[in-house]
């Protein structure tokens, strides 16, 4: 008869939880994912993730631990996703990080030719990249994984945050420079 309480319980305060947070954190997963049944189903493992937690009363602050599995499901997609669309650069294999370059948006050829593909293909890539991410400014990194990662054009950008389009690629090449410096000084 306690077992059933306690079931009960649970599913009451997951409940609760849910009417309180649910809306937030799939709005959150899909300004991050714009594609919104991919944004749906991330969503639907962060509260299946939640169910699944032996002891509710651990979780100290249950929005903050409802963001952060949406932020490590949001990261596990993007190290999942087989096309991710680092454009194609037109660099010279000699040319150094920090030199100017019409190709300056761009970086997925740059990693290629500097960085192994055992590396490239590896889930350390992913966890490097994310350690970069994290160094940029705000603003740069927004533009980098919006273009990059969710593949919004610059156009889309401009209209969703009223800055102009030029800002946004001044922005994303500096986010580029920066990642190419990171990535250099880490090759093996």
């Amino acid at each position: 008869m306690e077992l059933e309480l306690t079931t009960r319980q649970r599913d009451s305060r997951i409940t609760s939880w849910f009417g309180q947070y649910g809306r937030r954190v799939l709005s959150y997963i899909q300004s991050r994912i714009r594609d919104l049944e991919v944004a749906e189903d991330t969503a639907q493992d962060v509260w299946l993730q939640l169910t699944r937690q032996e002891d509710l009363d651990q979780i100290e602050e249950v929005g903050s631990w409802l963001f952060a599995a949406a932020r490590n499901r949001i990261t596990d997609y993007y190290r999942k996703k087989k096309t991710i669309p680092f454009s194609q650069l037109l660099a010279e294999p000699d040319e150094e990080p920090g030199e100017e370059n019409d190709q300056d948006l761009m970086l997925d050829q740059w990693l290629t030719d500097y960085l192994p593909d055992t590396l490239l293909e590896s889930r350390e890539f992913w966890d490097e990249l994310d350690r970069a991410l994290s160094l940029l400014p705000p603003e740069q990194r927004e533009v980098f994984v919006a273009h990059e990662l969710q593949e919004e054009s610059f156009k889309d950008m401009a209209d969703r945050t009223g800055v102009a389009i030029n800002t946004l690629l001044a922005r994303k090449r500096y986010a580029v420079l920066k990642l190419r410096e990171y990535f250099w000084e880490r090759r093996s």
